[in-house]
């Protein structure tokens, strides 16, 4: 009956079989419109790091943690003390630092160099966190209330399309919805008044009228699921008819030359205000472990070889004291591997050589007591030290008595 067809028509396979169609001048696809909710969380400061990113940066602030307290506890009296003092000050020193008021003294240069690439590393990190967290508060992020497709079918609510195109027909067949729970929408004017009455969960519209909906409705609405893509908007003509050739000449030069571009980005670009908002290519993610794991190497290379460093100086004093002190002692070659390795650890833990008692035929056994705290030596030396006193003390006082009979 007619010639020709002009108009958004989709082009399809089995629809070929019947009229000749020209080039496609736009394209078509399915996508699926859903209601969106402004995106907030009461834990929103933990977004900006992904939570493998989180682990990797705490295990770098223990593992540095531990470094300056083994490189200082020898020497520096702020690391000293009980145990419980020496861990909430070395806790404290490495939180700190992150944000750099960390005041304790730092006297071993080893140290230094730990601490000079690890406040690096923090300036790096709160810098990015501060940034991606700016970015996640300031932009406007909307969340989609439903996700995916399989999620519609599970929860058997109803969706809408326009019921005079083949988006039914492919909705039941294709992507397998019950015909009961897809609804016809005449106009796509009518969608909004469909979702606020909650009368449908989700809208199927082809690609040109879902931009158009969206650029309308984008603080309302968005687009979820992979957009199945058709065969593109043409015109129609008879089977074999030569006119369909030169229509079709007639787009690729329009293609060719960018005017259906431009007319595309005159009729469906979006609104000034659709364009500030977040889209999913334009949101902000969470940095991972990847942006900063030469960082990480770095700062960790750094303290092993500044601990490697400070443990071979170590054994090396520990060493030369013994041959220069124990020279020609037996006591030595006597005692077992777990004596000598105990009496090493000791010497790296105080920095200086644990004297032992007289030799005996066997092997001393070590005193426990003596790597519990430095909180019980010094109740041993101050006994000690009290008991000398009492014996001066004794002593004067018998002193006194003997002058006094002789003055009488």
């Amino acid at each position: 009956t007619y010639d020709a067809a002009v108009g958004d028509i989709t082009i399809l396979a089995n629809r070929t079989t019947l009229v000749e169609f020209t080039q496609p001048y736009a394209a078509s696809g399915l996508s699926m419109i859903v209601p969106v909710k402004p995106e907030s969380s009461a834990w929103m400061f933990l977004k900006p790091f992904t939570t493998k990113m989180w682990l990797v940066t705490g295990s770098i602030l223990i593992y540095t943690m531990f470094i300056v307290w083994f490189l200082e506890h020898q020497s520096n009296p702020d690391f000293k003390g009980p145990w419980n003092n020496q861990i909430g000050t070395v806790f404290w020193f490495t939180f700190s630092s992150i944000f750099f008021a960390h005041r304790e003294k730092i006297y071993s240069n080893l140290t230094r160099v730990v601490v000079i690439v690890w406040l690096f590393v923090a300036l790096i990190l709160t810098s990015s966190y501060t940034a991606s967290l700016t970015s996640m508060l300031t932009v406007q992020r909307l969340e989609p209330n439903v996700t995916d497709i399989e999620s519609l079918k599970r929860s058997n609510v109803k969706i809408g399309c326009d019921g005079d195109s083949f988006v039914r027909t492919y909705l039941e067949d294709v992507l397998k919805f019950k015909s009961y729970n897809i609804e016809n929408v005449s106009s796509e004017y009518n969608y909004e008044g469909e979702f606020k009455s909650n009368h449908i969960a989700a809208a199927f519209l082809e690609l040109p009228y879902g931009k158009v909906f969206l650029n309308r409705y984008c603080k309302k609405f968005t687009t979820t699921a992979p957009t199945y893509i058709f065969g593109g908007l043409g015109f129609v003509f008879q089977k074999g008819s030569p006119i369909a050739r030169d229509f079709s000449r007639a787009i690729l030069k329009l293609s060719e030359d960018g005017t259906l571009m431009s007319l595309e980005q005159k009729w469906f670009a979006p609104s000034p205000e659709c364009s500030a908002n977040v889209t999913e290519e334009s949101k902000t993610n969470s940095l991972s472990i990847n942006s900063f794991l030469g960082l990480f190497l770095i700062s960790g290379a750094t303290s092993t070889v500044c601990l490697l460093l400070f443990l071979a100086y170590s054994l090396q004093r520990y060493w030369h004291h013994e041959l220069e002190n124990n020279a020609g002692n037996l006591s030595l070659v006597d005692e077992g591997v777990l004596i000598k390795a105990m009496r090493v650890a000791k010497y790296i833990y105080n920095g200086k050589v644990c004297v032992q008692g007289e030799v005996s035929a066997a092997p001393r056994v070590p005193d426990i007591y003596e790597w519990s705290s430095p909180t019980w030596d010094y109740d041993r030396s101050s006994s000690h030290i009290s008991m000398e006193n009492l014996e001066v003390k004794s002593q004067a006082e018998t002193e006194i008595g003997i002058q006094l009979q002789v003055h009488n």
